[in-house]
């Protein structure tokens, strides 16, 4: 239990201290801040004012302020005086009045504000330290008021009109100018000269801040410090409620009327609403919402919003919004969760516990004194719900009963998230979802008493529907969703089945179950999903899910009657309507515009009767009302505020606007190829709107797509060509309400305008003569260049025919000079052979006789041996021999002698007849006789060579002489 219980971090704010009674504020409507951050001009802010398309003017410390609705601008007079006042007159001029200067604005047509000083006009004004405070419009003429002075313009002139004495601030009421001497009673502008009104000199004692209509033939006259007076046939009375104190004690500034009531501004205490009777109904001051309580300036605009110029700031109240906020900023009641009106009282539930108050006529928007906390209740209320004439309190310590004043404690199991009533035999039970349990209650002699606990289920869940076949659908407090089959006698879980990523949902976590026009839906991040009997799983809602849009990510589903339903995300409400036609958002809502933050993971709204609903907050609750509408026909109108066309230079041009919704094509030059729209619906209400736009002509563009609510579409690098903007204004949920356009061509570089394609036609029709012509000469170049080349092959062919005839005689001489060499080769091979036999066979004769003498001795005649052996080596080295052997190696070789001894001049005859015997490729063995040396000698000789030709040592010295 205390594990679940911990798991519940709402608990942590606290308990209420018992017989301690906290005070709730009375409704608050919606308040929008504008600071000087957001307007971009100074604190103060002194007059206010409306044109006929809706535009605000705000007189401010640095200047005149516009706003749109979108975008704040500032316009600045000439010598940035701080403009005191502002109006605006039938004709549509913007007039303001500053220091000892009056004058006025007028749009240009780029729509940019143009200033005309009336007072430098005529340089006879004299206006030394004067302030003009006022600018009234009376009788076509326009009024300029200050404290020391008064003037009319009627267009052409301006005349000073004579005062008795310095004035307070003027008022009009319809054409009506009154206002107050300094230090006297009231005077009336009649034919603009001052009447003394009767009776009114008692008010010289304050000052008369404004004169408002209250009423038929009646006037309300505010002061500053005395209170309210009406003026009614010429006689003055106190007028007023509860207004009366409230303006004497907090110094009363300004007052206008409203469409149902009237509105006072205070020096002290910001501002507060009455009724037509003097009764306050609403205070909105700093605690409540409002920037500053020095309220210096009221307005009405055309919506019904009230605007608030302060000394710090401005402020937008919706005072005719569906929803009205009751704030508990100092947190006595606690985070909201539950509410139900019962016995003719509002109780609410919060982590606190449960608050009462009175209601009138069972009214939730008129509570009676302040809230009460019910003794007992004290911690973390879930729910509350009216059955059988009872009120459920679902709490943190168990379940409790109220009725008639009596509070009953009627179970003590944990955490009651949520009851379901439900018939069986003819009798009532409710079966209810806990921290740890599913539990039943019985319906007894009109008490609602603990039955049981159903068994075979244990799990913390919050939410529990009953769906079709008897199944019972919970919701894990964290995780997946379960399908429980019970008993008869729903004592006991018979079958379970397990709802989660396996099952066909897109996660386990944030996934709950509800009731949808009789359909169990489950919900989840991804989408709604249903499940199909038929074939028994899960199925996600896809045509649900795309109408809703942001809403199919609802994490609660709440049931407002048979065909409505509130949805509600993370970030967003919206109401959905369920018929059989299909499904169709009506309302939507995003809590964040509106200033205001729900119970995270615990939201919830109530639906207190088939009108008003309540949405539970951290600090309060909001009531909607059903059947205020939410649209108004002056957001709908959509108009250009500005347009800028850019070349690539970063040069700017504004373009010419136009109040029509047709537009003549503008011509922008062709280095203007960026432009940027501006665009404004007059929206000053959180309400979700925003813009849809295309550029027509622009191909991959031709869709709507959406923008910020800011109002700004951009387009660079366009190219030449014939383009139309098409911009629209949607509500929340979709819906275009207007479609404005824009047409604007950009024009071509000369080099592709209508005059160049034409001069462009003109050389073309020339280049293509010219080209004939340069043909025609062409193909007769390449005749004659075709006759030469076939004469030029002719010839070529004859020559090729004598160069095969002289090659054919080449080639039988090289045949014949190569028979002869092979010829020449061979007795070169046979001479050689013949040297070699002779030698060898010399040597052996020569051994032979050497043997003979060796084996003889003395007996072999000295003189015969020596003159055979003399005649061998004569033979052995016959230089005829080796004459013959070189004429036929030189046929043979080509001057190898003279090449050799030419390259390398330091060899020998003897090495010449190696190399040559080296070059015929012998061996060692058969140069030896040639040379009549030994082998040993022949190695020798080979290397001393190598020597003298240099060889390195792998080159081998056969191949080199093979090679040279």
């Amino acid at each position: 239990m205390k594990s679940v219980c911990g798991l519940m971090t709402i608990l942590k704010r606290g308990l209420v201290l018992i017989g301690f009674l906290p005070v709730m504020a009375v409704a608050q409507p919606l308040v929008l801040h504008y600071s000087k951050g957001d307007y971009k001009g100074g604190n103060q802010n002194w007059s206010i004012a409306q044109d006929k398309q809706g535009l605000m003017y705000i007189g401010n410390s640095d200047g005149l302020l516009q706003f749109d609705g979108t975008n704040w601008k500032l316009y600045s007079l000439p010598d940035r005086n701080i403009v005191r006042s502002v109006g605006v007159s039938p004709d549509g001029k913007i007039y303001t009045g500053a220091f000892e200067e009056f004058g006025y604005w007028q749009p240009d047509k780029t729509g940019q504000l143009k200033y005309t000083s009336i007072s430098h006009s005529y340089p006879g004004l004299k206006l030394h330290n004067w302030e003009f405070w006022r600018i009234l419009f009376s009788h076509d003429k326009v009024y300029f008021q200050s404290f020391g002075a008064l003037f009319s313009y009627d267009g052409d002139t301006v005349h000073q009109i004579p005062l008795p004495s310095n004035v307070i601030l003027m008022s009009q009421v319809g054409d009506r100018l009154i206002t107050q001497e300094d230090g006297g009673g009231l005077v009336e502008l009649v034919n603009d000269r001052p009447v003394h009104i009767p009776g009114s000199d008692f008010l010289a004692s304050t000052q008369v801040k404004s004169i408002i209509p209250g009423g038929k033939d009646t006037l309300l006259v505010c002061t500053s410090s005395q209170g309210i007076y009406q003026l009614t046939s010429g006689k003055f009375s106190p007028w007023g409620g509860d207004i009366q104190e409230f303006s004497k004690q907090n110094e009363l500034n300004v007052a206008i009327p409203l469409k149902n009531g009237f509105a006072f501004g205070t020096i002290l205490n910001g501002v507060v609403i009455t009724d037509r009777h003097g009764n306050i109904k609403t205070r909105i001051n700093t605690d409540s919402g409002l920037q500053n309580n020095t309220v210096l300036a009221l307005k009405q605009d055309q919506k019904g919003g009230l605007w608030v110029a302060m000394n710090k700031g401005i402020d937008y109240v919706e005072i005719n919004s569906p929803m009205s906020i009751y704030r508990d900023k100092d947190q006595r009641i606690g985070a909201l969760t539950s509410a139900v009106i019962f016995e003719g009282k509002l109780f609410i539930g919060s982590n606190r516990g449960v608050y009462y108050r009175e209601l009138l006529n069972g009214d939730p928007r008129k509570p009676v004194g302040n809230f009460q906390f019910l003794d007992g209740t004290q911690g973390q209320v879930w729910d509350l719900q009216v059955h059988a004439g009872s009120l459920i309190i679902g709490h943190n310590r168990g379940t409790f009963t109220y009725k008639n004043g009596r509070l009953r404690h009627i179970s003590n199991v944990s955490g009651g998230y949520m009851v379901k009533p439900y018939e069986r035999g003819g009798k009532k039970y409710m079966i209810q979802s806990t921290y740890t349990h599913l539990v039943i209650y019985r319906l007894e002699n009109g008490e609602w008493r603990y039955d049981h606990q159903v068994t075979g289920f244990n799990e913390p869940c919050r939410f529990v529907e009953i769906g079709p076949f008897g199944y019972v659908w919970v919701s894990h407090q964290q995780k997946g969703v379960y399908r429980l089959k019970l008993d008869a006698n729903y004592r006991k879980v018979v079958d379970t089945r397990y709802f989660g990523r396996v099952s066909g949902l897109p996660a386990d976590f944030d996934v709950h179950v509800f009731k949808l026009a009789n359909r169990i839906v489950l919900t989840s991040p991804e989408g709604l999903y249903t499940y199909d009997d038929l074939h028994e799983k899960v199925v996600p809602m896809d045509d649900l899910n795309q109408r809703l849009g942001e809403l199919s990510a609802a994490r609660r589903i709440i049931r407002v009657d048979d065909n409505r339903y509130w949805l509600i995300s993370r970030n967003m409400l919206g109401m959905v309507d369920i018929r059989d036609s299909g499904a169709m958002l009506v309302r939507k809502m995003d809590p964040a515009l509106y200033g205001f933050s729900m119970v995270e993971r615990y939201e919830n709204i109530v639906s207190l009767n088939n009108r008003i609903q309540m949405v539970c907050l951290d600090e309060g609750y909001a009531l909607i009302d059903l059947r205020k509408d939410l649209k108004d026909t002056v957001a709908q109108k959509i108009f250009f505020r500005d347009v800028v066309a850019s070349g690539r230079k970063g040069e700017k041009r504004r373009l010419p606007l136009s109040t029509a919704n047709s537009y003549q094509t503008i011509q922008l030059q062709p280095w203007e190829r960026s432009i940027k729209f501006r665009f404004a619906s007059l929206n000053y209400s959180p309400d979700g709107k925003s813009y849809q736009y295309y550029l027509e002509g622009l191909k991959p563009d031709e869709h709507w797509k959406s923008t910020s609510p800011e109002g700004v579409a951009v387009y660079d690098r366009l190219t030449a060509g014939n383009y139309v903007f098409h911009v629209r204004n949607i509500d929340a949920f979709g819906h275009p309400f207007s479609e404005i356009t824009y047409p604007f061509t950009i024009k071509p570089h000369w080099y592709a305008s209508s005059m160049a394609y034409f001069f462009y036609v003109i050389i073309g029709v020339l280049f293509i003569i010219l080209a004939q012509l340069l043909l025609y000469r062409r193909l007769k170049r390449r005749e004659e260049k075709a006759r030469q080349e076939r004469h030029a092959e002719l010839e070529r062919r004859r020559q090729e025919e004598r160069e095969h005839a002289e090659n054919e005689i080449i080639k039988l001489r090289n045949e014949k000079l190569q028979a002869e060499l092979s010829h020449k080769d061979i007795e070169l091979a046979n001479s050689t052979m013949s040297i070699i036999r002779k030698n060898e066979s010399l040597i052996e004769i020569k051994k032979e006789i050497e043997k003979q003498k060796t084996q003889l001795g003395t007996r072999y005649p000295k003189n015969m041996y020596e003159k055979l052996v003399g005649l061998v080596n004569k033979n052995l080295t016959n230089e005829d021999d080796w004459l013959v052997f070189e004429s036929h190696f030189d046929q043979a070789h080509e001057n190898f002698f003279r090449r050799l001894k030419n390259e390398y001049p330091s060899l020998t005859p003897s090495d010449l007849k190696l190399c040559a015997y080296l070059r015929l490729n012998l061996a060692t063995k058969e140069i030896a006789p040639l040379l009549n040396i030994s082998v040993r000698g022949v190695e020798i000789r080979r290397y001393r060579l190598r020597k003298k030709l240099e060889l390195p040592q792998e080159k081998n010295l056969v191949e080199f002489m093979m090679e040279f």
